[in-house]
């Protein structure tokens, strides 16, 4: 028998022999970097894969996945939330990465094509007979008639002992993914409240101006003064602030939209994952984070009050002395269920401007995050969460946040 090698192909797998070469390649995929570090995406791609070993590849709609793979409600509107079209883009990008690096040598290759859900499969090797042998009608080599009756006797001895094998194959891949499927990571206990619900995330960002107070702009203002009036002005730090969050989001592969505290309404929130940024210049901040142990006072001495002991003073910035004297700041980073929103919420709000970057740094950074595995009592991932984090200000600029206090209800 003489070997040949095919161009690559498009191929169905059919045998359980081909399943399981798709499934090796697909578990190749998953404990990769490029996949092992998020949740949604290796989600959506098994997903797929199984789907289609199994003939189910009918029913891979953006719908299907968004409620079988996100968690959508059915009936879920898909323009309004592209969390199906952005993470199957997220992975055919992260598939590209994969096989540029590892293509080499390999047997099969998965994809997933543009403008479908559906993944194909690529034989780039493979085995043909040599056309110079001579086959009667049953299939076989017509010049050995011996050696077809020896070949069933050898069956009947080789099929119950590859069927042994194939059982002790099987079980050994499923303990093997078992044990090297990953494992979720703090910032996907974090994060998984708020991914988890319906609907895009709504982050919620505070102006650098008290807007509820401003004259409402004219008609007739025109487009100039109006781009740059104080209605949008942001700072630095909640500019940083909210990049760090967006790009932690779009790693989780959750869809997100953006708004500002002044024109926000409880009924754009209600229902919503919500995310707030900023404290003093962002009322929703003020108002959900008041009924919490750790909340926010206020005034010329602001300071992050703890209802259980409102006589320390620890976690306090005088405003009235000039910023350059300013040496540190504090910050509150809350996760919890809000009664008022009946939602998931989450607080990245400083007292200042350097703990509100501060504050966005630790839940966008895996390094930092690390703190709350040791500092916060085991089984917070299934509890409402509050910390307060400290950071000290370096020539105007925050340092590494620090954890300092926390609770759990």
């Amino acid at each position: 028998m003489s070997t040949s090698t095919h161009p690559p192909e498009h191929w169905a797998p059919v045998s359980e022999a081909d399943r399981e070469l798709v499934l090796k390649e697909l578990e190749a995929i998953l404990v990769s970097y490029h996949f092992r570090g998020s949740k949604r995406y290796p989600a959506m791609l098994k997903y797929v894969v199984d789907a289609a070993l199994e003939g189910r590849s009918a029913n891979l709609k953006e719908r299907t996945l968004g409620v079988e793979v996100f968690g959508r409600d059915p009936d879920y509107d898909t323009s309004a939330d592209p969390v199906v079209r952005f993470s199957a883009s997220e992975v055919r990008k992260r598939i590209a990465q994969y096989y540029h690096e590892n293509g080499n040598g390999k047997r099969l290759q998965i994809e997933l094509p543009l403008g479908s859900y559906v993944p194909e499969f690529t034989l780039l090797t493979g085995e043909l007979p040599d056309p110079l042998t001579p086959f009667d009608s049953e299939g076989l080599n017509a010049s050995r008639p011996l050696q077809r009756k020896r070949s069933r006797l050898k069956l009947a001895v080789v099929l119950p002992l590859a069927a042994l094998l194939l059982a002790a194959s099987v079980a050994g891949i499923y303990a093997y993914r078992r044990f090297t499927a990953p494992k979720p990571t703090v910032s996907d206990k974090l994060w998984a409240p708020l991914e988890k619900s319906t609907g895009p995330i709504v982050i919620v960002v505070g102006t650098s101006h008290n807007a509820r107070k401003l004259t409402p702009e004219a008609a007739e203002t025109s487009f100039l003064d109006h781009m740059t009036g104080p209605y949008h002005h942001v700072s630095v730090a909640i500019a940083t602030a909210l990049a760090n969050v967006a790009g932690t989001l779009r790693l989780h592969g959750s869809a997100y939209e953006i708004k500002e505290d002044a024109e926000t309404s409880l009924t754009d929130l209600r229902s919503h994952p919500l995310i707030l940024i900023g404290a003093t210049n962002n009322a929703w901040t003020m108002r959900l984070v008041s009924p919490l142990r750790f909340h926010f006072i206020p005034g010329p001495l602001a300071q992050i009050q703890d209802a259980k002991n409102p006589q320390n003073e620890e976690w306090l910035i005088d405003f009235s002395k000039p910023y350059s004297s300013i040496t540190v700041d504090y910050a509150i980073v809350a996760r919890f269920h809000d009664p008022t929103t009946e939602g998931p919420v989450m607080v990245i709000a400083g007292i200042g401007p350097y703990g509100t970057e501060a504050a966005s740094a630790f839940v966008s950074t895996p390094r930092y995050l690390e703190q709350i595995a040791t500092l916060v009592p085991a089984g917070w991932e299934n509890k409402n969460l509050e910390m307060i984090l400290k950071t000290d200000v370096i020539e105007g600029k925050p340092g590494p946040p620090v954890l300092v206090a926390s609770t759990v209800w």
